[in-house]
């Protein structure tokens, strides 16, 4: 197989380590890994609360992506797979006392490790934080699931469907509806300022 330095394999498309990867370069992944991991890290977050838990589970997803490379399939979409993975194997978890609970039930409540701290982290002012709580808290867990992966992960309504489980059809009625219910207790200026301090800094 062709040598490359670490700069090329910063150069490759997702795809293109992908297809490496499972051709047996270990550099590939490990590029892969080193990409993808914060957005793994932040969505496991949002699933559950242990940090720890999510550590290990991002880890055993590469380990077992590596022990399968020959069978896995062609993703072409990489971050979809890699976050839809992810989900999965946190769902079936049983690490700990209880299996993780991904309630997608339409009951209000936090998004376990609740959007709104990506504003601290972001240096916020307090005022814009405290809005963000007040509308966040208002949606139910699976309105702030499809809300992140939009906005933060930039995901189209397709790759959100299959993260989900859900018929692409259902995650559009979703954000339209969510959209719906912001719209009614929020100004649009003010609800759209709200929504792009969710997006990370670049």
């Amino acid at each position: 197989m062709e040598r490359f330095t670490a700069a090329t394999y910063r150069d490759l498309s997702p795809q293109e380590l992908w297809q490496r990867f499972k051709a047996g370069d270990e550099r590939a992944l490990g590029e892969l890994a080193r990409e993808h991991y914060p957005g793994l890290y932040n969505y496991g977050l949002r699933l559950t609360t242990d940090s720890e838990l999510v550590w290990d589970t991002i880890q055993d997803l590469f380990l077992e992506l590596w022990d399968h490379r020959e069978t896995v399939g062609n993703a072409v979409f990489v971050k979809t797979y890699l976050l839809k993975a992810l989900r999965y194997k946190l769902l079936k978890s049983r690490a700990h006392q209880s299996p993780i609970q991904i309630d997608d039930s339409d009951k209000s409540g936090p998004f376990s490790v609740s959007i709104e701290d990506e504003i601290i982290d972001q240096e916020v002012h307090t005022e814009q934080a405290r809005l963000l709580h007040q509308l966040m808290a208002s949606l139910t867990k699976r309105q702030q699931e499809v809300l992140y992966l939009r906005f933060y992960q930039n995901l189209d309504n397709h790759e959100i469907a299959q993260i989900m489980g859900m018929e692409r059809q259902s995650v559009a009625n979703l954000l339209h509806r969510t959209f719906k219910e912001l719209r009614s207790h929020w100004s649009p200026d003010l609800l759209l300022s709200l929504l792009l301090l969710i997006l990370p800094k670049r």
